[in-house]
């Protein structure tokens, strides 16, 4: 069995990784800063990421019922494609096919103004746990890496 190393970096206090996030069926990828969030059921990419990266949002269907996060509840929208997570390791790359309806957390319709640009600036996109638990993570205040045994 061989273990692929994975490094992320500590951001302020925030243990992050980059990951180039593909949607192929479109052509669109970005490297994308992931908070590391093992209180979170699921993974997600904010509204602001996918406009960036040339996703339309409008254009993705809705998920059953609003989400709940560290600032209350937000309507998600559903990327019903293939997407591809590919992470940086110490040999190569690692690749994650993810067809399970990766998530979109967008913007309140009743936020205008500055409160709306706060929301788009401050809200991560988020690693969570049905992609973490493939891996033993490490965190401390001055290193993040994740280890995978195949």
């Amino acid at each position: 069995m061989k273990s692929i190393k994975i490094k992320g970096v500590t951001i302020g206090k925030h243990p992050t990784i980059p990951i180039l996030f593909e949607v192929p069926s479109v052509k669109k990828s970005k490297i994308i800063n992931f908070l590391i969030d093992t209180g979170s059921t699921f993974s997600v990419i904010t509204e602001r990421e996918a406009t960036l990266m040339g996703l339309d949002c409008s254009r993705f269907p809705d998920t059953k019922g609003p989400s709940i996060g560290f600032g209350g509840w937000f309507k998600t929208k559903m990327i019903n494609r293939l997407v591809i997570l590919t992470f940086k390791a110490d040999r190569g790359e690692w690749k994650y096919n993810y067809s399970n309806g990766f998530r979109i957390v967008c913007c309140p319709e009743n936020l205008k103004g500055e409160e709306r640009e706060k929301f788009l600036r401050y809200v991560p996109c988020v690693l969570g746990m049905e992609i973490l638990t493939k891996f033993d993570i490490f965190i401390n205040k001055d290193k993040v890496e994740f280890t995978l045994n195949e």
